[in-house]
């Protein structure tokens, strides 16, 4: 499983990305990347949600890696946000479509690290990603995107669009 920073950093270093060579910084502000890395953390949701059902009824089920490791999420902020879109509402249509992007980077770090998640629930669980093992080496994948990134806001002088 990758850990917390990655599924923050690489969901904003991937929009940020397309923030600077497609879409420009005129459409696509900053508070967007703050929302697309923190949904790359919302199916982690499960966490607290197990701590708090263990302790509302003491037994040791743990609940993460289930409903909200489902692609159900992803598609349902795409939906809401291609209504939205429809209806003339594009500020909301975007923040929904990055929700929709955000968790769905989330699933397939998750799918890359050997994850064992739900991703079809509710219609059936099944588990179709590989087991590569890379998850022992998760804190160095962190410092690699990060230290990637940071140079290359550097190099193509876009770095100070953070300061």
């Amino acid at each position: 499983m990758a850990l917390a920073v990655t599924h923050v950093i690489l969901t904003i270093v991937i929009l940020d990305i397309f923030r600077h060579y497609v879409w420009g910084r005129h459409k696509f502000p900053r508070y967007l990347l703050v929302i697309g890395g923190v949904a790359g953390l919302f199916p982690d949701i499960d966490i607290p949600l197990t701590w708090i059902y263990k302790f509302l009824t003491g037994t040791g089920i743990s609940l993460h890696g289930t409903f909200t490791h489902s692609l159900f999420f992803p598609l349902l902020f795409l939906i809401i946000g291609a209504v939205l879109h429809y209806n003339k509402n594009i500020k909301w249509a975007g923040i929904c479509y990055i929700i929709a992007f955000g968790w769905f980077s989330h699933l397939t770090l998750d799918c890359l690290y050997g994850g064992y998640k739900d991703f079809l629930w509710p219609l059936f669980v099944v588990n179709f990603c590989p087991q590569w093992g890379i998850g022992q080496h998760a804190t160095s994948i962190d410092a690699i995107i990060l230290v990637a990134w940071l140079v290359h806001e550097e190099i193509h002088n876009k770095i100070k669009d953070y300061m």
